[in-house]
């Protein structure tokens, strides 16, 4: 006999377990359980459906199932199947077919989740990503095969099972960084982008607005992975718009316990969807998402590696510039104590490209913002980064924080437009290399083309005379710079991608301004 606890709550679509609502079976009152989990291992998505006796808790006997799998709107299989223990479990395992195959065979009771009597193998490759699972669950018999239901129970069940997905991005100011996104709901569609002038992250995901889908949806959640070399986005707090509408502060919480990235955690529950369902006109399809710092820059925050404490930072003048004086301000938080203000020993070093610049060694205030002055040499720019060690001689408390020197700003770049054109007959080898570089020079040289302050290299690979260069193009011009502007011509990458490889050819001497 297998039992199951009666629960008079349902669950809704976005988890992985639900109870449906109670119905009439003959005399008495029945409920269909479902779960799922990824079991064995990551490859292999399990469901289980059990009809049982909502007062005692027994499953039901000679159930017959109708299940069809929908996802994103494709039927993908369905399968009609007699249990005479009532529970049906379902695996779907990932492999490299496109075609699907379904497969039934007997189990022992431990083989499964819920270890019913037998199970259905489906296998394909469009299950190896995550999201929202729709089953239509048709029962036509129950207690006893003979007995036809009539009408037949009817269910329509949403699983989510996560998905991640991975977005690189190629920040003017902290180079390239990925950022990941991880949904317990819906696929995101293909559309991440981030605006560097905003610092926005913004995207989509499928979404039915309608009354009856809340109804029955209890939870939106999804993490938005950020690596902590990302120094925009280190800030202390961010604010969320669906659909252009601003959600309360308390959807986003962010985890800093990691020491390589930080987890920005959204999650709407069903009430915050009706809410959004009030306001947005029209019928559509999709959520879309946009998060930005919801308040100034500065401070940044962080927590140390042992999770002991948090550090806030800021800095003046906010605009950090070589051969001059930065004073940076910061906090150390007890983590444990509500955030409150410590005196503890730790040890400061701020470095760029690798080499120690600065290095301090002392013991915060308790009080107060404790200041460490810093005159920033004049040959450093770009991405610094102050690492916090040995907070209260602890080697597990550390910290570290990106910040910029001549910070460049998007609008302190020009391209014209026409431009791409001449990029994209260079990367289609339409003209040479030496023909489209000396006109890139020529046109930064004169000022018709602007991009953003770069040092010249001093090392022996640059290349001094110009008759020199012209000869050196074809052999020095790393093939990804070419890959690039081939991108750039056809919108693939945006205009600080393309930017950057001009700006390598000007550190190497191969470009002169």
């Amino acid at each position: 006999m297998l039992l199951f606890s009666s629960i008079s709550e349902s669950y809704g679509h976005g988890l992985g377990y639900e109870i449906m609502p109670p119905e009439m079976l003959g005399s008495k009152l029945v409920s269909l359980e479902i779960s799922s989990d990824t079991w064995p291992d990551e490859y292999t998505k399990e469901i289980s459906f059990a009809l049982f006796e909502t007062d005692t808790g027994v499953a039901v006997k000679n159930v017959t199932y109708f299940v069809m799998l929908t996802k994103q709107n494709e039927v993908l299989f369905d399968i009609i199947s007699q249990r005479d223990d009532g529970v049906f479990v379902l695996k779907l395992h990932t492999t490299e077919d496109e075609q699907i195959t379904v497969e039934e065979e007997d189990s022992n009771f431990f083989g499964s989740l819920l270890g019913g009597s037998k199970i259905v193998n489906v296998k394909g490759n469009v299950f190896g990503s995550g999201g929202l699972y729709d089953f239509k669950v048709i029962i036509t018999t129950g207690d006893d095969y003979s007995n036809v239901l009539s009408p037949p129970l009817d269910y329509d069940v949403g699983i989510s099972f996560l998905d991640k997905t991975s977005h690189s991005i190629n920040d003017i100011n902290f180079g390239q960084q990925k950022m990941s996104v991880i949904t317990y709901y819906e696929l995101i569609n293909d559309d991440f982008t981030y605006d560097q002038n905003k610092r926005m992250i913004s995207y989509s995901m499928p979404f039915d607005w309608s009354e009856k889908n809340i109804l029955v949806t209890s939870v939106m959640h999804q993490e938005i992975i950020i690596p902590k070399t990302f120094g925009d986005l280190m800030v202390k707090s961010f604010s969320v718009n669906v659909n252009g509408f601003q959600v309360p502060d308390g959807v986003i919480t962010i985890d800093d316990f990691s020491a390589e990235n930080r987890v920005a955690h959204i999650v709407l529950n069903q009430n915050d969807i009706l809410e959004l369902s009030k306001k947005i006109d029209g019928f559509s399809n999709k959520m879309d998402f946009s998060i930005m710092p919801s308040a100034d820059n500065l401070p940044l925050t962080t927590m140390t590696e042992n999770a002991q404490f948090k550090l806030n930072l800021s800095w003046e003048p906010q605009s950090i510039k070589s051969g001059s004086t930065t004073a940076f301000y910061f906090e150390i938080l007890d983590a444990f104590y509500v955030d409150r203000q410590v005196s503890v020993s730790y040890d400061l070093s701020i470095f760029h490209d690798g080499e120690e610049i600065g290095q301090v060694s002392t013991v915060s205030v308790d009080m107060g913002l404790n200041v460490i002055e810093f005159d920033v040499p004049d040959d450093v720019s770009g991405v610094v980064t102050l690492q916090f060690e040995n907070l209260n001689g602890s080697n597990l408390a550390d910290a570290t924080f990106p910040v910029v020197v001549n910070r460049i700003n998007i609008d302190e770049t020009s391209i014209p437009a026409w431009i791409k054109n001449n990029a994209g007959w260079w990367a289609t080898d339409q003209i040479d290399d030496s023909a489209f570089l000396q006109g890139i020079q020529y046109l930064i040289q004169e000022e018709i083309m602007i991009i953003p302050p770069t040092e010249t290299s001093n090392d022996s690979d640059a290349i001094p005379d110009a008759g020199q260069r012209a000869q050196a193009f074809d052999q020095r011009v790393p093939a990804w710079i070419k890959n690039n502007a081939g991108w750039w011509a056809t919108d693939q990458i945006d205009d600080s991608s393309f930017l950057q490889g001009i700006q390598y050819l000007v550190q190497k001497g191969i470009i002169v301004v």
